[in-house]
């Protein structure tokens, strides 16, 4: 006599580069595919993007910045930032985003493999935050809170020259996932100071309110705005009660 048996659909532990066509956030992928991507695509990509955009975008950058004052080693955090607020804020209406134009001028290398496009897609959904740093493991491998949304993020920090943030102190960046429920930032956060956080928080918040009506990436510039002018009062403020 026959056994019926029950037969169950068996579901890779990792998402495969040739097969996966949809990048999921919380899937793990191999340490092979996760090196592919953080070496070859992500460097190919993003060089790919500063060359056609950055010359394009760098005076109104600088002008925003000059005109918020930021301290001389601030400046480049601040600047690499918002390139990628305004590369994603042109792109979020535009008829191809940038992912797309690499996509297509990449496509005899990627067709063959749907995962990294996938994964290059999830590009245009990343928009620039503010996070809170919750917990640290280490230097590396933090904790951060959405101050947006109050969600609670695992992120890892892969450049080697990026500045240890502290726990506590707010953050300032573009998290794009790589797998595993992880995710790191596109280039260094920009980091508040320490001392201005506690004074950070509520306006923040606020402000995206205030602008609620707007899109996201509009109401996050006038957010940075706000975080920036009341930064420098505090530090302005700070160091003048300590020369003094």
């Amino acid at each position: 006599m026959k056994q019926n048996r029950t037969t169950e659909k068996v579901v890779p532990f990792t998402q495969s580069a040739s097969r996966g066509k949809t990048f999921r956030h919380d899937y793990p992928i191999s340490d092979e595919m996760r090196e592919e991507l953080l070496l070859d695509v992500f460097k190919d990509f993003t060089h790919f993007l500063v060359d056609r955009y950055s010359a394009l975008y760098q005076e109104d950058l600088r002008e925003f910045i000059d005109d918020h004052h930021p301290r001389t080693e601030k400046r480049q955090a601040l600047e690499s930032n918002l390139f990628w607020w305004k590369l994603m804020y042109d792109s979020d209406d535009a008829e191809v985003t940038f992912t797309e134009d690499y996509i297509e001028d990449n496509r005899h290398n990627l067709h063959k493999k749907p995962l990294i496009s996938s994964w290059l897609k999830e590009w245009d959904k990343a928009v620039p935050k503010f996070y809170y740093v919750g917990y640290k493991y280490n230097d590396r491998v933090l904790v951060v809170v959405d101050m947006l949304t109050n969600e609670t993020l695992d992120v890892i920090v892969y450049d080697p020259t990026a500045v240890p943030p502290n726990k506590g102190e707010i953050v300032m960046g573009t998290l794009i996932p790589i797998g595993d429920a992880l995710h790191f930032p596109i280039n260094d956060f920009y980091h508040f100071d320490v001392e201005a956080s506690q004074d950070l928080a509520r306006p923040i918040v606020h402000n995206y309110e205030k602008h609620s009506e707007a899109s996201t990436y509009e109401a996050f510039i006038h957010v940075l705005s706000v975080a920036l002018q009341i930064e420098r009062i505090i530090f302005l403020e700070n160091h003048q009660e300590t020369s003094s």
